[in-house]
């Protein structure tokens, strides 16, 4: 029988484990992507599966959108089968109903006014053009923005999304880590960092460096963009980053014409051992040629990247044991994961869930 990898080398090559960090039954706080708002019309409801919870989302006929827990409390049958009266959901088994809020309006079958049964809501969003959920029924922050973007309009399309065979606080270490822009992407710079975690659940972490001219490639891109480069990422949740490439290049190391290119990427785990990644590509908005010119752009700069990178993240048993001081960022990211606050969709296998969830039931049996 073949074990899975993470039960591999255990004995010669043991690894650390943290509290939250590359943990399959911790599911932190933050916004997790759903799906295209265009595809839930006024009246309608759909069963999703958003990090390994089964929910209900429902369009009321105000177009209001809510979340709820994906399964009748009375007899357990998906609420996403059911049908949409007014702002409320009704049941198809026993056509019990619930508001936005998850509280029961009514029983078919009781002639009671006031009812106790209620089932947990989530506070939901939308957003560049998709459907957020986050997992508590008031978010202390909004959905993340790209912070070169913030205050202006923009344009935006969607990437495919695609998997991963490992944690998903794995694959956003990519951005951070400067030794493998040398090693796997040929790309070969001296980085200085700067990380910033003051902000609630985020963390920023800036990088920039001279434009090396030790072969032929890079001092043609030196020639084209400058000698400077940088680029930034920012985090919120643990599920959700911003990155901006091409920051402050200048066109034949002269002129600051060329605009920085820019993407977010939504993360979260289906079932143990994937992560399902969705990018989505971002503009401020100029006109309609313009914004699809640098869309373009952006999706070759991330493609290019992401089939190399690949390799990697298929191929990982992700070890901290000797981690050196150019590590220092994902070093810092590991510490910030660590610090999120883990949501009621844990799986009760954590211990930490576990305990609170058994004072959580000791009050209210």
């Amino acid at each position: 029988m073949k074990l899975s990898s993470k039960n591999q080398n255990n004995i010669t090559q043991p690894r650390p484990e943290f509290k939250i960090f590359n943990r399959w039954d911790v599911v932190t706080n933050g916004w997790y992507q759903v799906l295209d708002s265009k595809k839930i019309k006024k009246g309608k409801a759909i069963g999703v599966d958003v990090a390994g919870q089964h929910l209900v989302l429902f369009r009321g006929e105000s177009g209001a959108l809510y979340a709820l827990d994906g399964f009748c409390p009375h007899m357990g049958v998906d609420l996403g089968i059911g049908k949409v009266v007014g702002e409320e959901v009704r049941c198809f088994f026993h056509h019990w109903k619930f508001d936005g809020k998850g509280q029961c309006s009514d029983i078919p079958c009781l002639s009671e006014k006031k009812l106790e049964i209620k089932t947990s809501a989530y506070c939901v969003q939308e957003k560049y053009g998709k459907i957020w959920v986050y997992p508590s029924s008031k978010a202390p922050y909004e959905i993340l923005e790209v912070p070169e973007l913030k205050g202006h309009e923009v344009t935006v399309s969607h990437g495919k999304s695609y998997k991963r065979k490992c944690h998903f606080h794995v694959t956003m270490i990519n951005g951070i880590d400067p030794q493998h822009l040398s090693t796997v992407h040929n790309i070969n710079m001296n980085m200085n960092v700067a990380i910033d975690s003051s902000e609630k659940d985020t963390i920023d972490i800036e990088l920039e460096g001279q434009t090396p001219s030790s072969r032929t490639s890079e001092r043609v891109v030196k020639a084209l963009l400058g000698d400077r480069y940088a680029y930034s990422m920012k985090y919120q949740g643990g599920c959700l980053a911003a990155l901006s490439v091409m920051k402050g290049v200048k066109l034949f190391n002269k002129w600051e014409v060329l605009p920085t290119l820019h993407m977010l990427f939504a993360y979260q785990s289906h079932i143990e051992g994937e992560t399902i990644v969705q990018p989505i590509f971002l503009t401020k908005k100029r006109n309609f040629f313009i914004d699809r010119i640098l869309l373009f752009f952006t999706k070759m700069a991330f493609k290019m990247l992401q089939g190399e990178d690949g390799e990697v993240y298929e191929n990982i048993r992700f070890n901290t044991q000797n981690l050196l001081p150019i590590d220092a960022p994902v070093s810092k990211y590991i510490k910030y994961i660590n610090s999120l606050t883990p949501s009621v969709w844990s799986r009760e296998s954590a211990p930490e869930i576990k305990s609170s969830m058994r004072k959580k039931r000791e009050l209210t049996v």
